[in-house]
Parts: structure tokens; sequence; C-alpha cells
């Protein structure tokens, strides 16, 4: 408001001087009806613009403290639910508080959530209820392995249908976004209310122990420069082998170059290379793409750095991020280690310093480093949903809310201020949020692809994509196909 007074009395006053435009300067200076530096600098000031615009929905908007109920699910992994029931004082529980009590006087509505399911599938649990036509969940937040399945029974609209909402808004993530449209239709759209997206995306934890015992290159310093390749990465992890208990064998007491579940590793590095297992053809339908030929490389490399010399501790656990990985890294018995930001704050308690970095590239020809987003839990919108105004403007709301409380408390103060250790770090979190990609093989067809062959492959050293793509493609097409006749049904 002082800004624009501002503006309009520098206007005013050169108005009333524009008459005399012929005036001695040095009297003009002295002239206190004379425009000063100040007033001119004002007038050339224009209004600055929020650094979040906000939503744009009807002035007066309000729904007369109408129920509105997201479907969430419970999972070790990630973050997801919505509600919290008290400010506590810690730092995200209360931004999460004050997002969903400021939709609810913005709209004068009530938002709630219901647990769906505490296990896969979600989509089993909210089928009959769409099936009877029970309205009472309007978002569903399901696992992204139960899209396909709901498309393919036409049991989700298109947020295209749905008014108010304006996914060019920066509280909708336009990059991952993208991948969320098949067959025309846009299933769902992530945005700063989705905190799973972020527990779910991936990096490399790196030792600062190791990397100086062992007088190796700063990890900061080559991705920075450009230089962080897979070629560094197996360079810096056959450096750190040791065996510490000098018994001639690999065990969990020896130090090792890398840590991983084995459903992880494939997709990890060949994301961070800038791959995709799937990708979304001319007419939006989803295709295998992995007998490319440099997709065919990356594999070869993968097989090489963490077969061929050793440098992977082998582990049967199939959690996301097996606790003996977690453990050995914590007692300095690896250099790297592959962690979801979620897990992250499992090792706030670790002793010796370490580091954060994204995966590498294929090699130095490629131009941006990619940041795998795997798994996510897009929030879908039941065909049984009779108030799509409601839930546009809801929507819209609590992502702008989200984006103005939740994202700062995740990512700038509970992430940064909490995990992180050094200022390198932070700048990495940076460069990693602006590089996140999402692969539809290891998401939205997990089942079929990464925890399908692609884990199997990957655990018995079995090399053979094409053999591997061509025993699995048909099923996986006809997965596809009966998703897309449900779209277009």
């Amino acid at each position: 408001m002082k800004k624009k007074l501002s503006l309009s009395l520098a206007v005013l006053l050169l108005a009333s001087c524009a008459n005399n435009s012929t005036q001695d300067p040095e009297a003009a200076a002295s002239d206190p009806t004379s425009p000063t530096e100040e007033i001119q600098q004002a007038e050339e000031t224009e209004p600055e613009e929020p650094a979040v615009p906000a939503p744009d929905l009807p002035e007066g908007l309000g729904f007369e403290g109408a129920a509105f109920t997201f479907g969430v699910v419970d999972n070790p992994n990630a973050k997801n639910s919505i509600i919290v029931e008290e400010m506590t004082g810690e730092v995200l529980n209360d931004a999460q508080y004050t997002t969903v009590q400021s939709v609810n006087e913005a709209l004068n509505v009530e938002i709630g959530e219901f647990v769906m399911t505490s296990g896969y599938p979600a989509a089993n649990a909210i089928m009959p209820q769409i099936t009877a036509g029970d309205d009472m969940i309007q978002v569903a937040n399901v696992f992204c392995v139960d899209a396909p399945t709901l498309m393919g029974k036409g049991f989700a609209l298109n947020y295209a249908e749905i008014p108010y909402i304006d996914l060019d808004k920066p509280y909708w993530d336009a990059g991952i976004n993208d991948s969320l449209s098949l067959g025309g239709v846009r299933y769902a759209a992530i945005g700063d209310l989705s905190i799973s997206t972020h527990d779910l995306t991936y990096i490399l934890l790196f030792s600062q122990s190791l990397i100086t015992q062992n007088n190796l290159d700063s990890p900061y310093a080559l991705v920075f420069e450009g230089k962080w390749t897979m070629d560094a990465m197996n360079t810096m992890m056959e450096s750190s082998m040791m065996d510490a208990n000098g018994n001639g064998e690999r065990d969990n007491e020896d130090v090792f170059g890398y840590l991983a579940a084995n459903k992880m590793v494939l997709p990890s590095f060949w994301i961070g290379a800038g791959e995709k297992s799937m990708e979304i053809d001319e007419n939006g339908v989803p295709v295998l793409a992995m007998n490319d030929e440099r997709f065919v490389s990356v594999i070869e490399k993968i097989f090489a750095m963490t077969y061929d010399n050793n440098a992977r501790f082998k582990t049967s656990e199939d959690s996301d991020v097996p606790t003996a990985c977690r453990d050995m890294f914590a007692t300095g018995h690896s250099v790297f280690l592959d962690c979801s930001l979620f897990w992250v704050s499992a090792l706030r308690d670790m002793e010796t310093d370490f580091g954060i970095i994204p995966y590498p590239k294929f090699d130095e020809n490629q131009q941006d480093y990619c940041a795998r987003v795997s798994y996510y839990m897009p929030p879908m919108i039941p065909i049984t949903n009779q108030r799509l105004e409601l839930t546009g403007a809801v929507l819209e709301e609590a992502n702008y809310f989200a984006k103005l409380n939740i994202t700062p408390a995740y990512y700038e103060i509970s992430l940064k201020g909490k995990y992180s250790r050094d200022p390198e770090s932070i700048s990495m979190l940076d460069l990693i949020f602006a590089s996140r990609v999402v692969d539809l093989g290891d998401t939205l067809f997990c089942s079929n692809v990464r925890d399908g062959f692609v884990a199997t492959m990957y655990s018995s050293d079995n090399r053979d994509i094409a053999s591997n793509v061509a025993k699995n493609e048909k099923i996986i097409n006809k997965t596809v196909q009966k998703m897309i006749e449900g779209i277009s049904g």
C-alpha cells in the first residue's frame, strides 16, 4: 500500500510541474514542487508481484461449511497424512495444521481425511465405495500402482474437467505433472500439498570421512563442474573398498563402495543417466523404451560397476532403504548409500559427516543431472465426486497455502536445517529438487517393470536386457491397453 501511495504521489507531483518544462535545472533542484530523485525512482518502480500468486478464484467464493475429505494411505516410506490434530511446535506439523486451517477459513469448508488402507493396494479399498456410488472421498491419494486399475475401470475423473485448477501456478509441480497425462487424460496433478513426492526423491549420500581417508576428489566439486559421472563414481567406489577384518571374504565388516536394495539399483542409475524405462508415444500411450542403444549401454555399465568389482554389498532385504545398509553406512562401511529423502532423517544421529549429491550422469556429454522420484501418491478424483467446483477450489487453495507453509518447513527448515551438514549439501538439494524425474516403469507400472522383471533381472545378474524385455513386453502392453480403453470409455 505504501509503495502504491508513493507512486501516486510521484505522479501528482510530476503532473504539477509538467507545465514548467523549461525551468532552470538549478531552480528545479531548489523548488519543493520539483520531482526529487527519490520520487522519480518511485515512479519507475513497478509494484512487486507476490512471490507466490494466489489462486484465481471468484471473489467471495465459499461453501457454507461443506465437508471435504482426502483419502490417504498409511505407508512407512513417506508422509501421507494431511490432517494433524493441533499445533505442537514441531515445524512441519504446524505448517500442515496452518495450511488446512487457512483453506478452511478461506473457503468456509471443513477438510478431513480418511485412511483408506495401511497396505497395498489402495484401489481395493476405494473401488467398493465407487461402485456403490458413495461420494464420501473427494480426492483419493492412492499408491501410484493403483492408478492403472482405477483408470482402466473408468473410475477416475480428468483434471481438465475440474474448475479453477491452473497448473501453470508455481504451487503445482510442472516437471512431474508433465508425465501424469495418459491417453489425453490428466489423471492426477502433483502440487506442494503432496509431501510424499518430496520424501520419495532418491539421492546418494557419501561418507565425508571415507572421501578424505582415501584422498578422493570432492563429489561436490565434481557435481558443480559437470564431471560427476558413472565412471567417476566407480573410481571412488573401487578406491574405498577394504577387507577391514582381514578374513579374505566380502562381508558386512568390510568397507564397500555402494549400498542399495536390489530393486533400486538399476532405476536409480538409469534415471540419473537421463534414461526412462517407459516413454509416452505420440498418442499419449506408455511404451517400453528399454531397447534403445544408449539405454542398453547404461545398463551394461551399471552391472559392471556394481557386480564385476564386488563394490556393492549385496543384501536380500526387500525394503526401499534396507536397515542393514543404513547401519553399515552410519558406521563407516561404505562410501555411498542409495537413500530417499524420507530416510535421510534416520541418519540424524550419525556421528560422522555425510554429504548429499544426485546420482551421476552417464558421461560428461549428458547435459543435466536427473533425480529419481520413485513412487508417489497421485491425488485422483473419483467419478463419484459430485462437487467439482468445491474440489477445484480446495485443491488450488490447499496447494497454494502448502507452498507458503509446508514446503518452506519441509525443505528449508526440516530438511536443510536438521539433516544436511554443510552448505554444499544445501546447494545439492536445490539442484536435486529442480531436476526431479518420474519414470512410469518405476512408478505407475512399477509392479510390471521395476518390481517385476527388472528386480529379478538385477538380483540374478541377468544382463540380457533384450530378452527380458521381449519376455515381458506383451503383458505390459496388455495392461497399458486395458488402461487406455478404460480412459477412452
